[in-house]
């Protein structure tokens, strides 16, 4: 029942994630010149260390919306999976693009902070409030697709039974926005 049930998070956690990224609004951002009002999303994967269960394969799945040219606002959904455990991280994210000098706005630097909340699995399983702050590096291959790394520190307090207190779970992963 337990598996089943866990099963059915995952899936709603997907489902809601892909809905988040799939809605375009009226624009759909330009890999290398967004605009305001503009969507886009992406994805990622990598690793996430430290979790209550070592570390875990992460794949991350976000969506964002310019409200101003160099500030972007929206969803961030971090999966975290380890031979024992799931975990499933929620955040709404604001990041601020920085554009490299001499690269045709081609490459930025994203720095980010977010507010939302995490469940983990192992052991008796727990949910607590989240705040990932971080940075990445954004490349537009084309007018339509980026290539992209982020480093994220996850702040949580999970007490799943093994770790108790706060703990830092430093992420990083690789991934496409588009």
């Amino acid at each position: 029942m337990r598996r089943e049930r866990r099963l059915s998070v995952w899936m709603a956690a997907v489902a809601m994630a892909t809905g988040l990224i799939g809605y375009g609004g009226r624009e759909v951002a330009e890999g290398a010149d967004a605009k305001p009002g503009a969507w886009m999303g992406g994805a990622g994967f990598g690793f996430l260390a430290d979790t209550p269960n070592g570390t875990a394969f992460a794949l991350n799945l976000n969506a964002e919306t310019f409200v101003a040219p160099n500030f972007s606002v929206g969803p961030l959904l971090q999966l975290g999976f380890t031979s024992d455990s799931s975990q499933v991280g929620l955040s709404g994210q604001a990041k601020f693009w920085v554009d490299i000098p001499k690269t045709e706005k081609r490459l930025r630097v994203t720095p980010q902070v977010g507010l939302g909340f995490v469940h983990n699995s192992v052991q008796d399983g727990d949910t607590s409030w989240l705040i990932p702050l971080g940075v990445g590096a954004d490349y537009a291959l084309t007018n339509k697709l980026n290539v992209t790394t982020t480093f994220l520190l996850n702040f949580t307090n999970l007490h799943t039974g093994r770790r108790v207190g706060a703990n830092v779970m430093p992420g990083l992963t690789f991934g496409v926005r588009f």
